[in-house]
């Protein structure tokens, strides 16, 4: 029996939408080691560069609730080789640059490209695959999205540390050729609805709202949550996006389908779903920040620590979708998720005497839990909805995933920060003479009148910064456990194994 016979859908086409969402996972966590050398390179300041960045996230966030719509309107097809094309054609010109303002403009195209690769290649998949084979073919379309994360930090941080930080950009240029090869020959054609209307409204208050509460959360860790420029944008979210709901739940053709929320299993998955990218996500920004600032690691290290993790993670998603086919969501995600609950809970102890390899082993472990359960979560949720609804469901999850994991990153910078600032405040109005005579056990030589040479001080605020920011990142993994043993509970309202939703199948056209 071939892999088509028995997936229903060919390893070619498999292959071309894992590659497609890989590149344009991993371009967009790449990035962000390759900033303090563009900042170098266009003698620039960080705020101007973190654009670079922000922008994508922006427009990505912003354009991804109208993929469904669009692909349902022009076919699958048409619309991941526009995505794919974009996104290449976007990186080429990100890579050829000659200012931080043509960059930053160039991120914009890529986005485009991007925000519609992820739902649109989720939609294919699940539409081309048997039913009853949608969890192995899934795991590995999961692969991409949980795998290229980790794997970002290792190659952007040895494509700029050994070569040069355009070859970020490049790189994608004859990866994204193969990929458009291989989908124009193998991908079957998609019929469009062309009869359906566009909702501009909802376009345009999801895009308007979506941009101001994902540039809230982006900017609220440096600029603070109760600063007026933050306060104004998450209230103009809050008023457009609560127009933009009472607007879709009205509309004969909505632009992105809320009442699929209506439907326990998919609402349950997907707030499930919500949680992990935030678990997800706050672990991957405060890890390599505890590594970098805290043991001295370079970045090049610090994403050779996560490999092993990244590595466990790509392997065991084809094997958690084959379980789920097997005996179902609820107990593969429950045995996961415990595993990442019991490994978040040993990090909240993590701190400057933890070894490499100890971080690593038990980021290791976590990323078990992480490989196994990922993928049946997003797949039970996708198959209670029918098959005509593929494409507004895959733009929804992928509109939660989106704002969950910024909201998670947005909290625990935060978090980290403020109690880190809080702790090294505390330490500081407690320094008295009894206390600096204790500080002999840092190697310090004080006397009944505390230190008295001049070097002595400085070294002791070292030390207590060292300690307040250790003490961040620990309260920062509390939330993290917190939130995984939320998502945990939601999992377990899944229920047992349930059968797949086929009412009014949509079937691609084979054309020969």
């Amino acid at each position: 029996m071939t892999f088509k016979e028995k997936y229903g859908i060919s390893p070619l086409i498999v292959f071309t939408t894992v590659l497609g969402v890989f590149m344009a996972v991993l371009d967009s966590e790449v990035v962000n080691v390759a900033i303090p050398k563009m900042t170098s390179v266009f003698a620039t300041t960080q705020d101007i560069i973190s654009w670079v960045v922000t922008i994508y996230l922006l427009a990505t966030g912003t354009l991804t609730p109208a993929s469904g719509f669009i692909g349902e309107r022009y076919g699958y097809k048409k619309v991941f080789l526009l995505a794919l094309s974009v996104f290449t054609i976007g990186s080429v010109l990100c890579g050829a640059s000659w200012s931080v303002g043509s960059l930053i403009f160039f991120r914009v195209i890529q986005a485009m490209g991007g925000a519609m690769l992820i739902p649109i290649s989720m939609a294919i998949m699940f539409s081309l695959s048997k039913p009853e084979k949608r969890g192995v073919i899934m795991g590995f379309w999961g692969i991409a999205i949980i795998f290229a994360p980790a794997l970002g930090p290792t190659v952007g941080g040895y494509l700029v540390e050994y070569m040069t930080w355009r070859l970020i950009f490049f790189i994608n240029l004859p990866v994204g050729i193969i990929g458009l090869i291989l989908t124009k020959v193998f991908m079957p054609e998609f019929p469009g609805k062309k009869t359906v209307k566009f909702d501009i409204p909802g376009l345009a208050t999801s895009s308007t709202g979506f941009f101001c509460l994902l540039y809230a959360l982006s900017d609220a860790p440096s600029s603070g949550w109760m600063s007026l420029k933050i306060i104004s944008f998450l209230t103009a979210s809050v008023i457009l996006l609560s127009l933009f709901v009472v607007l879709e739940l009205t509309a004969t053709n909505p632009m992105l389908d809320l009442r699929l929320f209506k439907n326990r299993i998919f609402a349950v998955s997907t707030v499930a779903i919500g949680l992990m990218s935030m678990a997800m996500l706050g672990i991957l920004f405060i890890l390599p920040v505890f590594l970098q600032n805290g043991l001295g690691l370079s970045p090049v290290q610090a994403g050779l620590l996560t490999m092993p993790g990244a590595l466990v993670t790509g392997i065991l998603m084809p094997i958690g979708g084959a379980l789920f086919d097997k005996i179902g969501a609820r107990p593969v995600v429950a045995f996961g998720m415990t595993m990442m609950l019991f490994c978040s809970v040993l990090l909240i102890n993590i701190n400057l005497e933890w070894t490499f390899v100890s971080i690593m082993l038990v980021y290791m472990f976590r990323s078990v839990g992480m490989g196994l359960s990922n993928m049946p979560i997003v797949t039970a949720g996708m198959n209670a909805v029918p098959r005509p609804l593929i494409s507004q469901a895959t733009a929804l999850q992928s509109t939660i995933r989106n704002v969950a994991g910024s909201l998670g990153t947005a909290i625990l910078s935060t978090v980290m920060q403020t109690h880190a600032n809080f702790t090294f405040n505390s330490y500081v109005q407690n320094i008295s003479v009894h206390s600096l005579l204790l500080v002999s056990s840092y190697g310090l030589k004080p006397t009944v009148f505390g230190p008295t040479n001049h070097t002595d001080m400085p070294r002791i605020f070292s030390m207590l910064k060292q300690l307040a920011f250790t003490s961040g990142t620990q309260y920062a993994m509390k939330i993290t456990v917190i939130i995984t043993a939320l998502a945990l509970m939601m999992v377990l309202a899944i229920g047992k194994k349930q059968k797949h939703v086929d009412i009014g199948e949509m079937r691609p056209v084979i054309i020969e």
